[in-house]
C-alpha cells in the first residue's frame, strides 16, 4: 500500500470548524488508531515506515511542521511514540478539516480523512481504489472504545528565556498538555528560531482551539507586525536644486 501526501497541510490547518463542530482529542487519537489497524502491512515495504506506512518525505514535512525539527525514516519507524505523536498532529488538523467538509457528520468525517491518507483526496472515499481500505478504517473507529489508545504529547522545542510575545500559562502539574498549549509552545520555539511564516501558522492554529484566547492573539498580532516591512521615508528629488559635483577619488 502507498500513502501519497498530495494535500497542502500548510493550507489545512488555517480552516476553522464551525462553532457547533468541537472534535475531541478522544476522536483524533480513535482515527490514528483506526488508520494504523487498517495501514499495518503484513509484510514490511522498504519504501514505507511504521504501521501507518509513511513515505520518507512526508516523515521529514511533517516532523518540522509538528516538533520543530527533523525526524529521520528510521527514527520514526522505530520509535512508536514518535511516530504516533507526528501521525496525531496531521491527523488533529485533517479530521477539524473534514468535519466542516462533511456539515459535523462524524462517520462521513472519518470516511474522508481514510480517504486522504490513502490517496491524498477525500472525496475519494467512494471510489472503487479507496472503498475496502475506507471501509477497514471506519469499522476499526467504530470498535475504538475497545481498543486502548494513548495520547502522548507532542514533543515541543521550550521557548526561551525572553520571548518575542508573552508566554500563554502552562499547563499544571499532572495535567496533560492540550492542543493548544502545544501549539503555542511550537509558535514560541519557532520565533525564537526566527521561523516567523511557522510561528504565525501555529498560533493561528492554537486561536482555532481557544477562539479570543488573549495570548495566541497577541502572539499573531505581533507576529503581523514584525512581518510588516519597514519603510522609511526618502525625500523625492528637487529638480530645482542642483546635484553635488561628483567627488573624484
Amino acid at each position: 500500500m502507498r500513502l501519497r501526501f498530495l494535500a497542502a497541510i500548510g493550507v489545512s490547518v488555517m480552516m476553522a470548524l464551525p462553532a457547533q463542530a468541537q472534535v475531541t482529542e478522544a476522536q483524533v487519537g480513535r482515527v490514528v488508531e483506526a488508520l494504523r489497524q487498517a495501514s499495518k502491512p503484513e509484510k514490511p515495504s522498504p519504501n514505507l515506515y511504521s504501521d501507518w506506512q509513511v513515505e520518507p518525505a512526508n516523515v521529514a514535512r511533517w516532523s518540522k511542521l509538528c516538533l520543530g525539527r527533523e525526524v529521520t525514516p528510521l527514527q520514526f519507524q522505530t520509535d512508536s511514540a514518535t511516530a504516533r505523536s507526528l501521525v496525531t498532529c496531521v491527523v488533529s488538523d485533517i479530521l477539524k478539516q473534514e468535519y466542516k467538509a462533511s456539515r459535523n457528520n462524524e462517520a462521513l468525517a472519518v470516511q474522508r480523512v481514510a480517504a486522504w491518507w490513502l490517496t491524498g483526496d477525500a472525496n475519494r472515499y467512494a471510489s472503487r481504489e479507496a472503498a475496502p481500505y475506507v471501509q477497514k478504517v471506519s469499522s476499526a473507529y467504530q470498535a475504538g472504545g475497545s481498543v486502548a489508545v494513548s495520547r502522548p504529547a507532542l514533543p515541543v522545542a521550550k521557548p526561551a528565556a525572553k520571548p518575542v510575545v508573552e508566554a500563554a500559562p502552562k499547563p499544571g502539574r499532572g495535567q496533560p498538555a492540550t492542543f493548544y498549549d502545544r501549539y503555542m509552545q511550537t509558535g514560541y520555539a519557532a520565533v525564537q528560531r526566527k521561523d516567523m511564516q511557522t510561528a504565525m501558522l501555529y498560533f493561528k492554529r492554537a486561536l482555532d482551539e481557544r477562539p479570543q484566547d488573549r495570548f495566541a492573539s497577541q502572539a499573531i498580532r505581533n507576529m503581523e507586525a514584525f512581518s510588516k516591512p519597514n519603510r522609511a521615508t526618502i525625500p523625492a528629488p528637487n529638480p530645482s536644486k542642483p546635484s553635488p559635483p561628483p567627488v573624484n577619488r
